[in-house]
């Protein structure tokens, strides 16, 4: 049976025609429904909580709970509504073990016990937090703690839940649902081992090839590293001042760095064998703000086997060469042009 609790108010107790200074000796009655608060129990394999729910099945506080072997936690945020399928405010949540389990999927392994929660149909809003715990001496040969993922099962097959948490250093798995229209829940790993991983492309200076590192120092005399911006895409441009089509391009690069460096874009300028007084008379001439970096003795720039100036790479986030110009650049749409094979 429903448990509810009925608050007598100190009002409904004072004695007739008693006034309460500053308040009116006949106060509005307050509707019993909000007066009344519901208890909700939750069993986790025979630990049994209660906790308070009022009227709308709105929780009075937080929810952390754990079976007595700790196997099983659930957690509710204080204000989360908990209703049962006929959305009236939820009696119980009762968590057995499955002792029938349904079989596991072909492509996974069934980690963890398979897990009942009832009843059937109960909803929460925001989200119910479930954790479950494995033991990581257990785990299949091969199978990575981060591949782990809690699953439950249809009626026919097991279906991955979208969240999870993996913490490796307590060994548990978590999820959130939203109700428990499908009762049989279990942590799941994929029986497929990790692919191995890809061989580390040739370093080079082709597209294709994984661009090869250089350090160089900027006009402020900090020390510049190609391999420090691995993760981002990046557009190398070698040039000079003396070189007219390199002119010609700065203004192009020079928008397309205002308009795609919030999109992650680095730009680097190579300037080949010119003093740091000239080059800085140029950037600031063409109102320049993109890092631009001195390859004063053209080491860099034999490295990368420049020929003829200027020549751009576009290199995407994993350091691979994409796209490699030789030519200036006619306007700022051919320079965007070649971005898309660096940035999705």
């Amino acid at each position: 049976m429903l448990k509810k609790v009925v608050v007598i108010t100190l009002a409904s107790l004072l004695v007739s025609g008693m006034v309460v200074a500053g308040c009116s000796s006949n106060p509005a009655p307050i509707p019993e429904e909000e007066l009344t608060t519901y208890q909700l129990e939750i069993n986790l394999l025979g630990e049994k909580n209660e906790f308070f729910i009022d009227s709308q099945g709105m929780l009075k506080s937080k929810v952390e709970v754990s079976s007595t072997d700790s196997s099983i936690s659930l957690s509710l945020g204080k204000g989360t509504t908990v209703l049962d399928k006929d959305e009236k405010p939820l009696q119980i949540i009762h968590v057995v073990i499955d002792r029938s389990p349904p079989l596991p999927p072909e492509n996974a392994y069934i980690i963890s016990p398979v897990y009942k929660l009832e009843p059937q149909g109960a909803i929460f809003d925001a989200w119910l937090s479930l954790t479950l715990s494995y033991d990581p001496k257990k785990l299949p040969e091969g199978l990575r703690q981060d591949e782990l993922y809690v699953a439950y099962h249809n009626g026919t097959k097991w279906c991955e839940l979208r969240y999870k948490r993996v913490d490796t250093e307590f060994h548990s798995v978590t999820t959130h649902l939203s109700d428990f229209n499908f009762t049989s829940f279990a942590i799941l790993g994929p029986k497929e081992l990790t692919p191995p991983t890809p061989p580390i492309p040739t370093q080079g200076t082709q597209v294709g090839n994984l661009a090869l590192n250089f350090q160089l120092s900027n006009l402020e005399g900090k020390t510049v590293s190609l391999s420090d911006l691995r993760g981002k895409p990046v557009l190398l441009n070698f040039w000079a001042t003396w070189c007219n089509p390199c002119r010609v391009e700065m203004p192009y690069i020079q928008q397309v760095y205002e308009e795609w460096s919030g999109r992650g874009l680095v730009v680097l300028a190579i300037n080949l064998g010119e003093s740091p007084a000239k080059v800085k008379e140029f950037v600031q001439g063409y109102g320049l703000s993109f890092p631009v970096l001195l390859d004063t003795k053209g080491d860099v720039a034999e490295k990368y086997n420049i020929r003829y100036i200027p020549t751009t790479l576009f290199i995407d986030k994993n350091g691979i060469i994409q796209v490699k110009i030789t030519g200036a650049f006619p306007n700022k749409a051919a320079i965007e042009n070649k971005l898309g094979k660096i940035i999705p």
